[in-house]
């Protein structure tokens, strides 16, 4: 391990332990007695200054009240870093004030000459691209505050079938495909929901304590809804593989021999929406079940048929 890389680790290591001994370091970092004092000397100079205590029980301890040392990036942590910056850039808006225009440019700024040629080298030959922003989402800030102090909100919500006032304890929010999503739990329905956040035209905190204790961790975890039809979809191999994509639809593949079948619950409301993106699949899924959602695509295929007639 390179000499910078320990004097980091070691710096870290220091700051979340307050107290320590010479020996604890280098066994830790499997170092000589006098080789830690050196490193000790070497991160006074950095900033981060410790007391010794002599005799049976001394050892070390991290002087309160002092400025966190600098923090010590690699060439590849910085350019992940870059980039992620970069990939931001898609986003018209985002919950905290951020220009990433002016993040990337500051980094830029503190990193040597030579570093700065090759991010901007690599921008002609790497990029983290993420799908761009293509609607206006105005509230994420209040609705990024209210799931942070456990707050209850008051929405006002369009949906495309109808307009509500909804009363919701928020969990978060989060992006996918261009699209900033709220999650919260809707104590009248009593299950969590996705809200579109460019459909929220108004948001009141309403200062009132949200009893969820759920996280956006709960995303990833399998969806029960409240009345829930089995779906069973025959896919082929390209089928599978678009499905995979798809952040609620890949844990319900079955991988077969030149395909695979999707069996998930569903909850019924979302049958229309389910409707749309199995259209998209077209030949690649086949539905077996349930009979609503067979109903549906017929309808669909037969209204996009009537355009062309």
């Amino acid at each position: 391990m390179k000499k910078e890389q320990v004097l980091y680790e070691m710096m870290w290591y220091i700051q979340n332990k307050k107290e320590f001994t010479a020996q604890e370091l280098a066994d830790r970092f499997h170092l000589s007695i006098r080789s830690v004092y050196r490193y000790i000397t070497d991160l006074a100079d950095l900033g981060l200054y410790v007391d010794s205590k002599k005799g049976r029980n001394g050892g070390f301890t991290v002087l309160a009240n002092q400025v966190l040392p600098p923090v010590l990036f690699t060439e590849d942590e910085i350019t992940a870093l870059y980039f992620a910056i970069q990939s931001l850039q898609n986003f018209e808006d985002f919950p905290f004030q951020m220009n990433t225009i002016t993040a990337g440019e500051k980094l830029l700024a503190v990193v040597p000459q030579k570093m700065q040629e090759k991010l901007l080298h690599l921008e002609d030959h790497f990029q983290l691209s993420t799908p761009r922003q293509v609607v206006e989402n105005s509230f994420l800030s209040e609705l990024m505050r209210a799931s942070m102090d456990h707050l209850k909100v008051e929405i006002d919500y369009h949906s495309p079938k109808r307009q509500s006032i909804k009363q919701l304890e928020p969990i978060g929010i989060y992006a996918n495909n261009g699209f900033w999503y709220l999650f919260a739990f809707d104590a009248e329905q009593e299950e969590t929901r996705h809200y579109r956040a460019d459909r929220i035209q108004r948001v009141t905190i309403l200062e009132e304590p949200s009893k969820t204790e759920l996280t956006l961790a709960e995303l990833d975890k399998e969806f029960i809804p409240k009345k829930p039809i089995k779906m069973k979809v025959e896919l082929t191999e390209k089928g599978v593989r678009q499905c995979m994509e798809n952040r609620y639809l890949y844990k319900g593949i079955i991988p077969k021999e030149h395909g695979g079948v999707l069996e998930l619950m569903v909850a019924h409301r979302d049958i229309p929406y389910t409707t749309t993106y199995l259209l998209l699949l077209g030949k690649e899924a086949k539905v077996i079940e349930p009979p609503e959602l067979v109903d549906h695509l017929r309808q669909r295929v037969q209204e996009i048929e009537a355009l062309y007639q």
